[in-house]
């Protein structure tokens, strides 16, 4: 969403405003109010706010002022597939990923915008030792250097003074994304520093919910927290 928007004439100090949000029915539908997690609303902030703290009601304004079709065709540039549905909640991550997909997607954020095609095998060996079959990893621009460069400061933001303020306990730039789904069903964290790509994802087989407050920041964050502290 915000990737997107960044092509549309956002920047990262655009004003957007942080109250409530309600989207009128259709014909024997319901009304759709989004709300943030914390069931509070904040006023005018900035862009790079609104994406630290992970303020829905924001990332909704942004999606209605750029038009799906602009989130979806970026969703796809980064290599997300499917047919996905050109409505606001898809803004909030109504739609389905695995936690290979995003973060693959996310290697265009961390690599100035050039994306790659995840590799389950790197190379073949022979019993030698010697590499027969190399596997060469699939590399594409899909986003300017410019928006790349912005979008992983933005992030960077997210562990700096946002929702995954945890991870700084890592002591080296970090930047990446909480996300929590309705009712704690889902938590997830996709973080990054300049050369690996991490996707955390948490939650149960059946989508039950986890419990109360089990979020992206408190569930999910310290899996990438502990993963990373053991191998870097």
């Amino acid at each position: 969403v915000y990737s997107a928007a960044l092509d549309q004439g956002f920047t990262a100090g655009s004003i957007l405003l942080d109250s409530p949000f309600v989207l009128p029915a259709s014909p024997g539908g319901k009304m759709w109010t989004p709300g943030n997690f914390d069931g509070k609303f904040l006023g005018p902030i900035l862009l790079s706010q609104a994406l630290a703290k992970s303020r829905n009601v924001c990332t909704v304004r942004v999606a209605q002022a750029i038009g799906m079709d602009a989130i979806i065709r970026r969703a796809h540039d980064l290599g997300i597939q499917g047919d996905i549905p050109p409505v606001l909640s898809v803004s909030l991550g109504s739609y389905e990923v695995t936690p290979l997909s995003i973060a693959s997607a996310y290697t265009a954020f961390a690599d100035g915008g050039i994306a790659g095609t995840p590799r389950i095998i790197t190379e073949v060996r022979n019993a030698w030792n010697d590499p027969i079959v190399p596997v060469v990893p699939v590399r594409r621009e899909v986003l300017t250097p410019q928006n790349a460069y912005i979008m992983a400061t933005l992030l960077k933001g997210v562990v700096t003074s946002g929702t995954a303020a945890k991870a700084t306990v890592l002591g080296r730039p970090t930047a990446g994304k909480t996300g929590t789904s309705n009712d704690e069903r889902d938590a997830w964290f996709i973080g990054f520093s300049p050369y690996l790509v991490t996707s955390t994802y948490i939650g149960y087989d059946n989508n039950t919910p986890m419990g109360k407050m089990e979020t992206g920041g408190r569930a999910a964050l310290p899996v990438f927290i502990a993963y990373r502290q053991a191998i870097d």
